[in-house]
């Protein structure tokens, strides 16, 4: 049985970092709400004028989306153990 060459694109550190850069700044003025991955991914192949939707670039933006979403969530929750606690009041 013959086993098919994958053809393993290697991508430099300053492409990667560009690429990443790019996507994060998508996101930090997208609305969280409505933006996709797919989104971010076409927006930014339209500014870096390459084409994001093969790998290995497709995986650097689906990285870069999720590690923009996990901190996202932990500001949101270390904002939210920093608010007062609400007292409940008892009745009598």
């Amino acid at each position: 049985m013959e086993e098919v060459a994958r053809e393993e694109v290697e991508i430099d550190k300053d492409l990667r970092r560009k690429i990443k850069k790019t996507v994060k700044k998508i996101l930090e003025s997208s609305n969280l709400y409505k933006i996709t991955e797919i989104k971010a991914r076409e927006e930014a192949s339209l500014k870096l004028d390459l084409d994001l939707s093969q790998d290995p670039y497709k995986v650097i933006v689906k990285e870069e989306v999720e590690n923009f979403l996990e901190e996202a969530v932990k500001l949101i929750g270390n904002k939210l153990a920093m608010l007062p606690k609400r007292i409940e009041s008892t009745s009598i």
